[in-house]
């Protein structure tokens, strides 16, 4: 497939690529001049642009802004959806909006680092191992092992960090759940009334 020139003869991948990183670097202006060129070469790479636009929110801002991934999606859908080739100003204008919103934000690389760290089983070999203690009465290793809803309160729901505030379903929980499995389960520390639901 051949790759065609952006309207002013710059290599589409190119323009994509300094996008980015005039956006890691909060150059909102010329990552703009670069988003205009996209737009204005067609719609085909207006849609490019969007798309590459949410990758962006994603890899270089991630977590230290969660907010701006959902603004940055509805741009690319407000520009993919309102564009016309005649009339251009209002698909500039929201991915200038989304631009400048994700050049002033606080970044981040530690999305794509932590979605580089999946290759490493690939790298060395090998399948993913599921670790022992994540087999409950779910699964059917689980099951085989004999762990009910004791070894499930005391195992597998572990939360890190703990819940902080108080769980007034919990009881009722496990002793609906003990019933079910035919298990018995241990009291813990937190355990309180079971509350009457009905």
């Amino acid at each position: 497939m051949i790759i065609k020139p952006t309207v002013n003869g710059l290599g589409p991948f190119e323009v994509i690529s300094a996008i980015q990183k005039y956006i890691r670097r909060g150059m909102e202006a010329e990552a703009f001049e670069l988003a205009c060129e996209m737009i204005e070469t067609s719609k085909a790479y207006t849609t490019w642009l969007a798309n590459r636009l949410q990758i962006i929110s994603h890899e270089d801002i991630g977590l230290a802004d969660p907010q701006l991934i959902i603004f940055v999606a509805t741009c690319a859908e407000q520009m993919s959806k309102l564009y016309k080739p005649d009339k251009l100003g209002g698909v500039k204008m929201i991915a200038g909006n989304a631009i400048r919103l994700m050049c002033r934000s606080p970044k981040s690389r530690e999305g794509d680092h932590f979605m580089g760290i999946a290759i490493k089983h690939k790298l060395d070999g090998k399948r993913p191992e599921i670790q022992e203690w994540t087999f409950d009465h779910h699964s059917a290793r689980g099951q085989k092992l004999g762990r009910g809803a004791k070894y499930f309160r005391e195992e597998s729901t572990k939360l890190v960090p703990p819940q902080t505030t108080p769980d007034p379903y919990e009881q009722l929980f496990y002793e609906q759940l003990k019933r079910k499995l035919k298990d018995e389960v241990p009291p813990t520390q937190n355990d309180k009334q079971p509350r009457k639901l009905f």
